[in-house]
């Protein structure tokens, strides 16, 4: 393993290694797939959970997207120092293209994807291999730590493990990552919690049916538009434990940055959801998900217009120019709030109105709780 290459302490560091647990599957080699831009102070702690995995049928590909930091000399001097990385050097065209660029060249049965800041649990790999071959399963999922500077929060996916068969894992995961209906609404803000590229383990077959969409067409997002498409006929299985650390305290993470096309983005990303729904047969099943999830999208999309530096009176004309647009007033319109909190009914109720000034206000103060919370 490299020595110590950066200033943060690695936090899967210690004076004993995971003791390697032998698998009746260590002939099933998995590949690792990680992303690799600005995070020279992150990438050893991601790359030493990986190396410490207890499962060691391992190949790591380091997708260096063209990072402008130490990151680049950072992955060649890990690659000489373990045969099980190799890294692509490429021109920089956004994290959905560089897992592209890692499963074109993947050898392994299994692909997961990690993010260059984040870290996993050391029995990750071997646990879901053997949820995999107990449920005869195409992907396992589980859930992830979101980790702040003063603390962790958990976020299991669902409240218990399960093992679907094809019909159920259309239903209750294939769709939610379409969009929420009834019961799902209780937490509008979790609205992609089931869409991420992480926290999951999946054969590569399956990873290569994903459509890889740049985030610099669709703006974010990218995540969900794969599993649309790599998900579609798979069986899925739940295992409850969060093995995925998400970091939420790197400031040169894009989702830290105001983007002022967001929302013309998302009507490219939503146009090629559509196109997707419609393809594929479901245009009755998925209307009413696909609607909410747009409704849902509007949390993101304003606290993204609220990150801006212009006063609340131009945010709130930005707002209503994107509430007055078709698909908006149509999403809004049919919107069911009954399940939500109090919180939430009160902004579909800005959004439905259209009170364009009161959401800004109310989104305003989301927006400094949320910054708090990460302080």
């Amino acid at each position: 393993m490299a020595k110590k290459l950066c200033k943060s302490k690695p936090k899967v560091q210690t004076d004993e290694k995971p003791e390697k647990k032998p698998s009746f599957y260590s002939a099933e080699k998995v590949s690792i797939i990680v992303p690799v831009y600005r995070a020279e102070d992150y990438l050893q702690q991601c790359i030493e959970s990986i190396l410490t995995q207890t499962y060691s049928n391992l190949e790591v590909i380091l997708v260096d997207d063209g990072s402008l930091d130490k990151c680049p000399i950072l992955c060649d001097m890990f690659a000489e120092a373990d045969t099980h990385i190799q890294v692509i050097h490429k021109k920089n065209e956004g994290a959905a293209l560089a897992r592209k660029a890692g499963v074109e060249v993947a050898t392994g049965e299994y692909v997961l994807f990690i993010d260059c800041d984040d870290w996993l649990e050391a029995n990750t790999i071997s646990d879901c291999l053997d949820i995999v071959h107990k449920d005869n399963a195409d992907c396992v999922m589980f859930g992830y730590v979101r980790e702040y500077p003063q603390k962790s929060i958990h976020n299991p996916l669902f409240p218990q493990s399960f093992s679907y068969d094809l019909a159920q894992s259309e239903k209750y995961v294939h769709r939610r990552i379409v969009g929420p209906i009834g019961r799902d609404l209780c937490e509008p803000q979790r609205v992609d919690n089931l869409s991420s590229f992480c926290m999951r383990l999946m054969k590569t077959d399956i990873a290569r049916k994903g459509k890889f969409v740049s985030e610099r067409i669709i703006g974010t997002s990218e995540d969900t538009i794969f599993n649309l498409y790599a998900l579609d006929g798979c069986k899925i299985s739940y295992i409850n434990k969060c093995f995925y650390h998400y970091r939420k305290s790197n400031a040169q993470s894009i989702t830290t940055q105001h983007k002022p096309d967001l929302a013309e983005k998302w009507d490219v990303m939503y146009g090629i959801m559509q196109e997707y729904i419609g393809s594929s047969g479901r245009a009755d099943e998925y209307h009413t998900p696909f609607l909410n999830r747009v409704a849902c999208g509007m949390i993101g999309l304003g606290l993204n217009e609220i990150g801006s530096t212009e006063s609340i009176w131009k945010k709130s004309r930005r707002l209503r120019e994107i509430l007055d647009k078709p698909l908006y007033r149509e999403a809004f319109a049919q919107l069911d709030i009954s399940y939500c909190g109090a919180k939430w009914k009160l902004f579909f109720l800005f959004c439905k109105k259209c009170w364009t000034f009161l959401l800004a206000v109310l989104l305003q103060i989301m927006n400094y709780l949320r910054s708090r919370m990460a302080a």
